[in-house]
């Protein structure tokens, strides 16, 4: 039987609506030849292992669109209505995954072992992101038109998968999984509100078509962080959830079927030992094993402030819990690089109201 989570902090309402310009700081630019070429605003925020607000860049209780950051918390609701998952699958329901031909595989073992098939899939059908699986798949197709978009290579459709396994398991309808007021919905919406420590402020319409709630960005970093904190706590014997320590331990053995091989995601977790997770539109989330978490969200829509940002700031709030040798080796890959004729020439560099943070 489960342990319940420990005590959480009242749940605290969040402000309605997206914080505006004026409200945002200046998180990260991008040089060219020494010129700054582009800035990113937004903001940032910094949770302790127990959820307390360590620092903001930013307004901290500003409300966000989770989207994908969410999916770990996703895969518990998953988990509680008792979808059967081995590690590799838990890892794939909590990802967003590249369409890879081993990432479909995985989708199709999760629905296989509930009885259904791809076309119980209600996601959109799509390409994989990885170009090497689209020669493969137009190599391997006898389709005279070639071949065709699929729902198993949509990036959400692992997450799909476990609601569909966890569906099944409850005896819930399987064709009205994604409808809001569905019980494994609802289910979802608890798990991420006890977690996250905060209500959520308007549900709205996910790129993969399920809910999306909208909550307060360091709800979203509190809610992470009591995922990565999971197998700690149960190592010390602490009340802890069952299912936030098989979450939280298939993301870390299994990064790449978290996103790719390649990927940002999959390189912090595998090469640091962090919980990574993004979400569209410029939202990043990354949290330590003793529940410290940076949760990050660009008001452009664009990712490519947010891993400089989210690990500098953990690095400076839970120095322990990094590997500091690692990290300059991690931040060259996942750091945009500003090229001029296929050779570098600028780079992403930290704006002075992250400096300020990271110097106080």
């Amino acid at each position: 039987m489960n342990s319940p989570t420990p005590t959480s902090p009242p749940l605290q309402p969040a402000r309605p609506g997206i914080f505006a310009p004026q409200e945002a700081a200046e998180l990260v630019t991008l040089s060219r030849n020494g010129q700054v070429e582009s800035r990113h605003s937004g903001a940032a925020v910094v949770t302790g292992p127990s959820g307390e607000v360590l620092a903001a860049v930013g307004p901290p209780d500003a409300t966000v669109f989770g989207r994908s950051a969410l999916k770990p918390l996703q895969a518990i609701a998953s988990l509680r209505l008792g979808a059967v998952l081995e590690s590799r699958h838990v890892a794939v329901a909590s990802g967003s995954h590249r369409g890879t031909s081993r990432h479909r595989r995985l989708v199709r073992e999760i629905l296989a072992g509930a009885g259904l098939d791809k076309s119980a899939l209600q996601c959109p059908r799509a390409w994989p992101k990885d170009r090497r699986e689209l020669l493969k798949m137009a190599e391997r197709t006898h389709r005279p038109d070639g071949p065709r978009r699929n729902r198993l290579a949509f990036n959400c459709s692992g997450k799909h998968a476990a609601w569909l396994a966890a569906c099944v398991a409850s005896g819930l309808d399987t064709d009205t999984y994604l409808e809001p007021d569905h019980p494994l919905q609802r289910e979802v919406l608890t798990v991420v509100e006890h977690y996250c420590g905060t209500r959520t402020t308007h549900v709205g319409v996910d790129g993969c078509g399920g809910p999306a709630p909208r909550l307060a960005l360091a709800g979203l970093a509190r809610g992470l962080g009591r995922v990565a904190s999971a197998p700690e706590r149960a190592a010390q014997g602490l009340p802890i959830d069952d299912f936030a320590v098989q979450v939280a331990t298939s993301m870390l053995r299994h990064p790449w079927a978290v996103q790719g091989h390649h990927s940002t995601n999959t390189r912090i977790m595998r090469e640091l030992g962090l919980l990574a997770k993004s979400g569209a539109d410029g939202v990043l989330v990354v949290a330590a094993p003793d529940g410290t978490a940076v949760a990050v969200k660009t008001l452009d829509g664009a990712s490519r402030a947010n891993n400089l940002v989210a690990l500098t700031l953990m690095a400076r709030f839970a120095p322990d819990q990094v590997d500091l040798r690692a990290l300059n080796g991690v931040l060259d890959v996942v750091t945009p690089t500003v090229l001029g004729g296929g050779r570098p020439v600028g780079r992403a560099e930290l704006a002075g109201p992250v400096l300020e943070v990271l110097d106080a």
